[in-house]
């Protein structure tokens, strides 16, 4: 049996320190306390709503999942807060019980966070195709070498057609090019990976899966992210939560 823990945080994504407290009360799960030390700036503030912390369901099946992000007084459940910056990922792993007492889930990769706040995933779905092609497609067609990173940046930032079909992508000449090179690094590192699986907004559904026969202790770990780049901070302001579903 997998024992049960949550770990919901706000962070700063620069030096200002954040602390993340984790009580424990009766009937074995925790309660969760977020605070940040050093100023008295809010945090976002990001609530799995469902599924619970430690359910269970069958692998393959669909699991609905429920995200609620509040910041600076906004909330997602008024459309205060672009419902689409939110990031829920998934990554399964093969034995849970050695992840269940870990407090927090790393800090975004630069690039993901780059593809989150932009209105790439207006049209590019991370492994599924829509209107273009999916970031993982992109991965498997570029390696991981400079000249895909530097391709990639310049079809950011110029815009192609018919490189991918007869569709067009259009310019982003607005960004920088740490921004365009962050993106495409994560692009050809990380998109394809197929233990982890993204979906951007508050609501959706993911998929129980696993890359291989996952074991008797499988499942996924399900981690919603909200960043903000408040124009009177220096740094970004990001709050995450994370909860553990088990495989059956």
């Amino acid at each position: 049996m997998v024992s049960g823990s949550r770990h919901l945080t706000a962070v700063s994504a620069g030096a200002a320190l954040a602390l993340a407290i984790a009580f424990p009360f009766w009937g074995g799960r925790f309660a969760d306390v977020s605070a940040r030390i050093g100023g008295a700036d809010e945090l976002p503030v990001v609530k799995i709503t469902a599924p619970a912390n430690n359910s269970a369901y069958k692998w393959n099946s669909l699991v609905n999942y429920s995200v609620v992000v509040t910041y600076q007084g906004k909330s997602t459940q008024y459309q205060e807060i672009p419902s689409g910056e939110v990031l829920v990922a998934t990554t399964y792993v093969a034995d849970l019980s050695k992840r269940a007492g870990e407090t927090a889930a790393a800090p975004l990769p630069a690039g993901l966070l780059e593809i989150a706040r932009s209105k790439c995933v207006g049209c590019h779905e991370f492994k599924a195709t829509a209107m273009g092609p999916s970031f993982a497609a992109i991965a498997a067609r570029y390696p991981d070498n400079p000249a895909s990173i530097d391709t990639l940046s310049r079809y950011i930032r110029e815009g192609s057609t018919g490189v991918w079909g007869q569709g067009s992508m259009p310019a982003h000449p607005e960004m920088t090019n740490e921004q365009l090179h962050a993106m495409a690094l994560w692009i050809v590192k990380y998109a394809a990976d197929p233990n982890v699986n993204y979906y951007a907004g508050t609501e959706g559904a993911f998929r129980m899966e696993a890359p291989a026969t996952p074991g008797p202790n499988g499942g996924l770990i399900l981690t919603a992210s909200y960043t903000a780049s408040p124009a009177d901070q220096k740094q970004d302001q990001r709050g995450q939560d994370t909860v553990l579903v088990r495989g059956k």
